[in-house]
């Protein structure tokens, strides 16, 4: 049967809902059509000046949900069963539950359906796949021939809106890009926001301080900050290089590494069993077989790229054991036992002897280490060597045993 709502609108349906209330149960293919059509599954057209649609069913259209973007497109329309005033619309919603509030944006719709809103009906009359195809299927809708009908509630012809939304990433660009040319527009801002943050150590500061730490230290946010630094580096290469180069060189400023180190302790303060974990930690990965076969091979590259580096290095590394680990020695008279001499190192001794030709070569340097560790030879210990007894000046203050030979 057809229902005239107005000269424009018509609807079709199989039955007639007085006869479907008053219909007897039976088993028949036409009893389960009339079964369906009692719970709203009827099949139904809608006529909108002699143009047919199929009525989509909610159930229907949860399934025609665009694949590609997640979207929801669709053509509906508006019907006062009391009236018969009629709204065209389209819609393109992310998520049914937006879709399903949605009921039209038109002025005068707006302000009919907020009065009488029991009195509306919503039909969905075509779903499509592409924003550009609802617009151009409203437009083919509602045309300057269907706005001439008073009681369309549609003020425009249809076709009109946004169809491509920017995506956050356009957006967040456009945007950053009308800041830098027009400082001047921001610059009030920009002051402003400047001084709040360095306005020193404030209640609000702390407290939105610790909200960001709180929400980017979750892992979630880790995670889409390790996606996206990966992604970039992979994408370029030469700018992930300079920005390394110029973290790098920033980190070694004597600015840089007076704030690391206080930031440091202050945690290491604060935090001393974490600290503990964090060392032994540091110090299994330093001293584990990767580590020392990637410094092995890190080592061999740069001698063989830098021959002149690497000597003054080795250079600088055995001056640095020798300054470590070097022992004053005092040389003393073998009969009064007095010092007569004072050298920093026991090789400084060695050279010296060499110099005066109490020695051939700086091998002595054996003899001196023996005397001052009281080395054990044939008659006990060693007691001299080059005609003087010697000592670690650090033992200074121990009696020194001196004996006579005739």
């Amino acid at each position: 049967m057809i229902i005239k709502i107005n000269d424009n609108i018509s609807i079709w349906q199989e039955f007639n809902p007085l006869e479907l209330s008053l219909e007897q149960s039976g088993i028949s293919p036409v009893y389960f059509n009339k079964l369906s059509a009692k719970f709203g599954l009827e099949i139904k057209r809608i006529s909108i000046k002699d143009r047919w649609f199929d009525i989509i069913h909610s159930s229907e259209l949860v399934r025609k949900r665009n694949k590609s973007d997640g979207y929801y497109r669709v053509i509906y329309i508006q019907i006062n069963m009391d009236n018969g005033e009629y709204y065209i619309g389209k819609a393109n919603r992310p998520k049914w539950s937006e879709l399903k509030r949605y009921h039209g944006s038109g002025l005068k719709f707006t302000n009919k359906f907020n009065k009488n809103m029991s009195a509306f009906v919503r039909y969905f009359i075509a779903a499509c796949k592409t924003a550009e195809e609802t617009q151009e299927l409203e437009a083919s809708i509602v045309n300057r021939d269907l706005l001439s009908d008073e009681q369309c509630l549609n003020l425009v012809a249809g076709g009109g809106g946004i169809s491509n939304h920017r995506s956050i990433a356009e957006t967040s660009e456009r945007k950053r890009q009308h800041m830098k040319n027009n400082p001047e527009q921001f610059l009030p801002m920009l002051i402003s926001s400047k001084k709040a943050f360095q306005s020193g150590n404030t209640p609000e500061l702390r407290a939105r301080n610790k909200s960001i730490k709180v929400t980017m230290g979750s892992e979630k946010y880790r995670e889409m900050s390790r996606e996206r630094m990966t992604k970039w580096k992979k994408e370029n290469p030469v700018e992930y290089a300079e920005a390394r180069r110029k973290s790098s060189e920033k980190i070694k400023t004597p600015e840089v590494q007076v704030k690391r180190q206080t930031s440091l302790n202050k945690w290491k303060t604060q935090n001393p069993e974490a600290y503990n974990v964090w060392q032994e930690k540091l110090a299994t990965s330093r001293t584990s077989q990767t580590a020392n076969k990637k410094r092995k091979e890190s080592l061999s590259d740069f001698n063989i790229n830098n021959p002149i580096k690497a000597r003054n290095n080795a250079e600088k590394r055995a001056k640095a054991a020798a300054a470590k680990n070097s022992k004053a020695v005092s040389m003393l008279d073998l009969e009064s036992g007095s010092v007569l001499r004072n050298f920093p190192s026991a090789h400084a001794a060695a050279r010296w002897l060499v110099q005066e030709g109490k020695a051939k070569n700086t091998n002595c340097v054996s003899s001196i280490n023996a005397v001052c560790l009281r080395r054990a030879c044939t008659y006990g210990y060693r007691k001299k060597a080059y005609g003087y007894s010697w000592r670690f000046a650090e033992n200074e203050g121990q009696e020194t045993v001196i004996l006579s030979y005739t």
